[in-house]
């Protein structure tokens, strides 16, 4: 139930956001459906009240008058045993019935003659999931004149539901109101004779409420206030700033369907600058936007090409905010030295999507009449030139012609002592504070020094005011939120005494993507016609004359600051982690765009889905910087004096990395070569043999394996393998098998000369019995045989033919010496040491003709012999 004017509003900025407003609008719908079935038979009734000031009433549902008989729809009601109801939902919102109060056609109040009346409307929103009952509307005025901000705030503060408007009002008049579906709007207007207000003619400022009434109890109040045009007055200067933001994410780009939706017709980011372009107030551009436009190039989709080429020709005031509208207060708390900003943008980018426009190139023609010739000379055909890729650079990426680039705009009420000298370091020499964080001052202006620093302050109430109009579903609710505003402005003006210092107030419209709606426009449009406001620049308020400000210390809540450092932290573990790659870019851009993205004011008001996506965050993060690691091996057992320990590396990151394995001993069995380098593809797996030697012992190694990059960097954890060493192994190893070959051979070569040796032995026994059948057959046949008395040895004779030269013999003993020589020095041919006859009839001589049928020798006897 609306219970105050503040508490309406808050209810309104709730459903104001992106995803409460659609839900609104759903339940708006079907409250409509609902209400029209239950209602459209009943027939149209009026209600007149002869004695008192209201001349009529009409309910109006969702802009479509519908009647009802109040009694018939109240006995309906108490068959459903439906009733009023009150509530207030679990986020602060209210719930139930909400009324909202402004003249018919104007957000301010006009007291004509006495026989001019006003006409006043009240609406009722029902925010419940209930219908509810039938009732009576109220009306009233404040009693007494409003003079200032404190009987201003005091008149706003509705009395709670149950108690009602008391003896500081007077009533104008009571209507009976309709049933009312669950999110149903209706509206009931009053006629009331301008005499009712005679007595506040001179009041700068107007009181009205309203209550709902279910029998004797009331179950629900609304408040509004209303600038009195019969009261003149300067115009109080105002300047306004606006952010054109997105809804908060965690993505650090806004994608290409997402920019074709909110830069279409209705979309977003339209209605945004539809509101805000060439009206005086100031834009903070989220600079997250443009990037993500340019860094699609030529597949950008048109209407957010269009849109960029909109927003560069406003000619407002405009500001960067922190890239994604980072948190800056958030920054300084954590001990940050300077705000984060994006570091590349090379990741995203597609040199295809920036190749430029092909260029020709054209020859010179000749003048046919000029050079005489018969023929006309044709010119060169144009030479087509494909242009060379152009892509961006971060820089031109976020480049922007802003008008100002020296302000901070952090969050409101996040700001602590020491974080304007953090945002002045930074060149954002100008802050722009939210009221609530400095202590209140009468009279002040929006240019103040805070904390030594430059700072303007926005104003409280109109600010808030300014706020509540921008989630307005209605137009009354518009013109109600626009009547504080002039309220405001008007008691400013008569308590300043006509603002003689012109200094300027500032107001600033929500941070929250989508609050800055397309009824924004309208409300700017009614303040810069008003005579209540004299709308200004943001270089004006920031000229101003300062006036001296307390900082009161609202720093960010101490889970949101341990986290956000937890998330700066894991940021510089990737960055450390990304030397492993090619370009560290790849991966370091998107995780820096990401974190800023999660950095953003909008997840203020959302701290429960901040802390779940920032979490998920962290989670991807560590996975990837754990990505890389050694593979745990079993024990390895070492055997030779130098070899090479096989060590397995895992990459279950997108990325190609390249690592260098370093292995350390626990002793001095093994002495470990230099590290060994190896790449590893994405979602793989690679084995390196790191070089070893054995040093002194033998023994059990505990090998510590750890992985770097080139440039130094640790890279996951290290992982240790056990090495058994037992390098003696491969000496005894060695002398055995030489052992074993040296036998092996040793025998096999006394075998060979022992065979050849037999060989020669047998061919020399066989040639000299072949010798002796051939002296035996060549002997004459009837020599003489000499007489045993002769003196001659019968070794002398000698047949016929035959001399009796002793060279024969004595070269036959040289052959025989040589021939036995031969044998022992490794079994010559005994053809190479015994000359035998050369004859042809000779069965042993090859020459032979009969020797060629002759059977080859068996070798297996010959084996058999050996």
């Amino acid at each position: 139930m609306a219970d105050s004017n503040a508490a309406r509003r808050r209810a309104r900025r709730r459903v104001g956001s992106t995803a409460a407003t659609g839900t609104r609008r759903a339940l708006l719908i079907t409250g409509a459906c609902l209400a029209a079935a239950t209602l459209a038979l009943l027939p149209l009734s009026a209600a007149t009240d002869a004695s008192g000031p209201v001349r009529g009433i009409q309910d109006v549902l969702f802009g479509t008058e519908n009647a009802g008989d109040p009694e018939a729809a109240s006995g309906a009601e108490a068959a459903s045993s439906t009733s009023m109801l009150h509530a207030v939902d679990p986020e602060g919102g209210v719930e139930g019935v909400v009324l909202s109060i402004a003249p018919t056609l104007s957000s301010t109040f006009s007291i004509g003659d006495a026989n001019t009346p006003v006409t006043i409307t009240v609406e009722l929103e029902n925010r419940s999931a209930a219908m509810v009952s039938a009732g009576t509307v109220r009306l009233v005025r404040a009693s007494t004149s409003i003079d200032n901000d404190a009987e201003l705030d005091a008149w706003l503060a509705a009395p709670s539901a149950g108690t009602g408007f008391g003896a500081g009002s007077v009533a104008l008049g009571e209507a009976p109101s309709r049933t009312l579906a669950a999110g149903g709007v209706t509206q009931v207007s009053f006629t009331v004779p301008s005499s009712a207000f005679a007595d506040l003619a001179d009041s700068p400022v107007i009181g009205l409420g309203a209550e709902l009434v279910d029998g004797e109890t009331v179950a629900s109040t609304g408040t509004a206030s209303f600038a009195n045009t019969a009261v003149p007055t300067a115009g109080t200067p105002l300047a306004m700033a606006a952010p054109i933001t997105v809804p908060a994410t965690s993505s650090g780009l806004i994608d290409s369907d997402d920019l074709e939706t909110w830069t279409s017709p209705e979309g977003l980011l339209t209605r945004q600058l539809d509101a805000l372009d060439g009206r005086q107030v100031a834009i903070g551009v989220d600079p997250r936007i443009i990037a993500s436009i340019r860094v699609l190039g030529t597949s950008a989709p048109q209407s957010a090409v269009d849109w960029l080429d909109r927003l560069s020709a406003v000619p407002n005031e405009t500001f960067p905010l922190a890239y994604a509208d980072a948190d800056l207060a958030l920054q300084a708390q954590i001990g940050l030295s300077a705000p984060l900003q994006p570091t590349s943008f090379a990741d995203v980018l597609d040199p295809d999507d920036f190749v430029a426009e092909p260029t020709t190139e054209q020859g010179t023609g000749v003048d046919d009449a000029q050079a005489g010739a018969p023929e006309p000379t044709p010119s060169p055909t144009p030479t087509p030139t494909e242009g060379a890729p152009a892509v961006p650079s971060t820089e031109e990426l976020l480049d922007w012609p802003y008008t100002r680039t020296d302000i901070a705009w952090p969050g409101d009420t996040t700001v602590t002592s020491g974080n304007l000298a953090f945002f002045n370091s930074a060149g954002l020499t100008t802050t722009v504070l939210d009221a609530s964080n400095v202590a209140p001052l009468a009279g002040a202006r929006a240019s103040a020094l805070v904390d030594g620093g430059t700072a303007i302050v926005s104003d409280p109430e109109i600010t808030d005011a300014l706020r509540a109009a921008t989630t307005a579903e209605t137009d009354l609710e518009v013109r109600d939120a626009a009547g504080e505003v002039l309220a405001r402005a008007a008691l400013d003006s008569a308590s300043t005494g006509s603002n003689s210092s012109g200094a300027p107030l500032l107001a600033t419209f929500g941070r929250q993507g989508g609050q800055v709606s397309d009824r924004v426009g309208d409300l700017i449009d009614e303040l810069a016609t008003s005579q209540f406001v004299t709308l200004t620049g943001l270089a004006q308020a920031i000229g101003a004359p300062p006036t001296a400000r307390t900082l009161v210390d609202s720093g960010e809540t101490e889970p949101r600051r341990s986290l956000a450092s937890d998330m700066v932290e894991v940021e510089t573990d990737v960055d450390a982690f990304a030397s492993v790659l090619d370009e560290p870019t790849d991966l370091t851009a998107p995780v820096r765009r990401d974190l800023l993205a999660l950095l953003d004011v909008g997840w203020l008001d959302r701290s429960v889905e901040w802390s779940s996506a920032s979490s998920d965050w962290l989670t991807a993060q560590r996975e990837v910087v754990d990505s890389v690691s050694v593979v745990p091996s079993s024990t390895v057992l070492v055997v030779a004096s130098e070899t090479g320990i096989p060590i397995t590396v895992q990459n279950a990151s997108v990325f190609p990395v390249t690592v260098e394995v370093v292995v350390e001993p626990s002793n001095g069995r093994l002495v470990v070569d230099e590290p060994v380098q190896v790449a590893v593809e994405p979602e793989s797996r690679n084995t390196v043999s790191v070089p070893v030697a054995a040093g002194v012992g033998n023994g059990e190694v505990r090998l510590a394996v750890s992985l770097r990059s080139a440039t130094g960097v640790s890279v996951g954890s290290t992982v240790m393998i056990t090495a058994d060493v037992r390098a003696d192994w491969e000496g005894l190893g060695a002398a055995f098998l030489a052992g074993i070959l040296i036998l092996v051979f040793g025998i096999g070569l006394w075998r060979n000369i022992r065979r050849r040796r037999r060989s020669r032995a047998a061919e020399a026994a066989a040639a000299a019995a072949a010798d002796t059948v051939v002296e035996t057959d060549t002997a004459v046949p009837g020599a003489d045989t000499p007489d045993a008395d002769s003196d001659i040895p019968a070794t002398e004779a000698s047949p016929e033919g035959v001399t009796d030269d002793p060279a024969p013999a004595a070269a036959s003993s040289a052959d025989g010496d040589r021939s036995d020589a031969s044998a022992e020095h490794g079994g010559l041919s005994d053809a190479s040491a015994t000359e035998r006859p050369e004859n042809p009839e000779n069965p042993e001589n090859p020459d032979n003709p009969e020797n060629d049928d002759a059977p080859e020798p068996d070798e297996s006897s010959e084996r058999r012999d050996d």
